[in-house]
């Protein structure tokens, strides 16, 4: 983890100084942004602009075997399966439904005996789309945290979802083809403005700077979702070279891309999206604005809210997700994964952003695969909660109550094969 140190020339002001300029924007280099490690808790200004990194560390896995776990049926989405069993010359364990492993303890208690005589390394979990929902990704940390006595991951996972089998084979298919390699080092971002203090629009550029260092272009697009603060002295999205600034609000999100911002976009192999979300919207976009894009063997990892949650959910929605159960809101992660991502890092519900998401791309940055990067984050999640205890989220859950809270950190979301390197550098 720490060895990931890059130092780059941004705009850089002393991150710890006090503001005199409510406007002013501090860009500081990874190597000054706070570490925090689980249970410890950031400072208040650090909190204030979400500009803190969760430290994670190594934990091994109980054996060497890559294990394909899942509860599809049909004979297209089993065909795919089959396939990826061969290229990584995997074990299948397939079970009648990861959606009942949640109210069913015999259930889990089974797989994980199942699980300890296999010795997995890797756990490929391919559910069908009603089973890609919050109480089965809680269900499987159940098991997966009970391999071994300690109360953490033992295995590497990952989750191969897509919105119909066609999409899962298609997934599948170029997880067995990619080579990261021969990926262009071209990176996109995508921010909201939402609040005075331009936090998601800091993280975009905090991160094309960090990239540079490894050997990217960077390109980034910002939507102001605050009618006429573009006007307010200070104001930091200034259109220019390789960046695109769009207007919108809440009642009037973006619907389309500039032309060439999509042509940028779709020339990306690392795309990045921090702002609000909600179902059936991203970062102050529409995510049918993506309908068209050709997003083939991306990497994407998002730090917006609901940009992981499936077709149905388990949690209690109110407010402006009410409606998340509405069949005609897209889903932001399926989408991208219909779109021709490889790779989708997301949260199911409520989530806390930069301080996760960035070890996320750090792993990658350091030639970790997606199941070993996923398990790192959530092992820390796990360590600062002291243990995992399964709770299950119901209709009836308060949204904002403790197990609630608590039941969240834990909700992010790798799709992807969890054998796959996303990103090689060069050492």
């Amino acid at each position: 983890m720490h060895s990931f140190r890059l130092i780059t020339c941004v705009v850089f002001f002393p991150f710890f100084a006090l503001h005199t300029n409510a406007a002013d924007l501090v860009i500081p280099t990874p190597d000054k942004i706070p570490r925090v490690k689980p249970g410890q808790r950031p400072t208040i200004e650090t909190r204030r602009m979400s500009c803190w990194i969760l430290d994670t560390k190594a934990h091994a896995t109980n054996g060497e075997t890559y294990v394909v776990l899942t509860d599809v049926q049909d004979d297209a989405s089993m065909l795919a399966v089959k396939k990826l069993l061969t290229h990584r010359q995997g074990k299948l364990l397939k079970v009648d439904s990861l959606q009942k492993l949640s109210s069913d303890p015999k259930a889990r208690e089974q797989l994980r005996v199942r699980l300890l005589k296999l010795k997995p390394r890797y756990v490929a979990v391919v559910p069908k789309v009603e089973s890609y929902r919050e109480n089965t990704l809680l269900a499987l940390w159940d098991v997966f945290t009970l391999l071994d006595e300690d109360p953490y991951l033992d295995v590497y996972p990952g989750l191969l979802v897509g919105s119909d089998a066609k999409s899962l084979s298609a997934l599948i298919e170029r997880s067995i083809k990619y080579d990261a390699a021969k990926q262009p080092k071209n990176f996109f971002g995508i921010s909201q403005i939402f609040d005075p203090g331009y936090k998601s629009f800091q993280k975009i550029e905090v991160l094309k700077g960090s990239l540079k260092q490894a050997g990217y272009t960077s390109a980034n697009l910002t939507i102001n979702s605050i009618p006429g603060l573009e006007n307010r002295p200070g104001f930091p999205a200034k259109p220019g070279r390789n960046h695109w600034v769009l207007q919108g609000s809440r009642r009037s999100p973006v619907a389309k891309l500039p032309a060439k911002a999509r042509a940028q976009l779709e020339k990306s192999s690392l795309t990045m999206f921090f702002g609000h979300g909600v179902p059936g919207r991203v970062v102050g976009m529409e995510v049918d604005a993506l309908n068209n894009v050709d997003l083939s063997n991306q990497v994407i990892l998002s730090g917006c809210c609901y940009s992981g949650v499936g077709m149905a959910t388990d949690c209690a929605m109110a407010g402006p997700v009410a409606g998340s159960l509405d069949p005609k809101l897209k889903r932001f992660s399926l989408a991208m994964v219909d779109r021709g991502a490889v790779s989708v890092f997301c949260h199911m519900r409520l989530n806390m952003g930069f301080p996760h998401v960035y070890p996320m791309l750090e792993s990658y940055l350091a030639n970790r695969s997606l199941g070993e990067s996923y398990q790192r984050l959530i092992n820390a999640l796990i360590e600062a909660q002291g243990g995992f205890t399964p709770q299950w989220y119901t209709k009836q859950t308060p949204a904002r109550s403790t197990q609630s809270r608590k039941m969240n950190q834990l909700l992010y979301m790798q799709i992807g094969d969890p054998a796959l390197v996303p990103i090689q550098i060069q050492k």
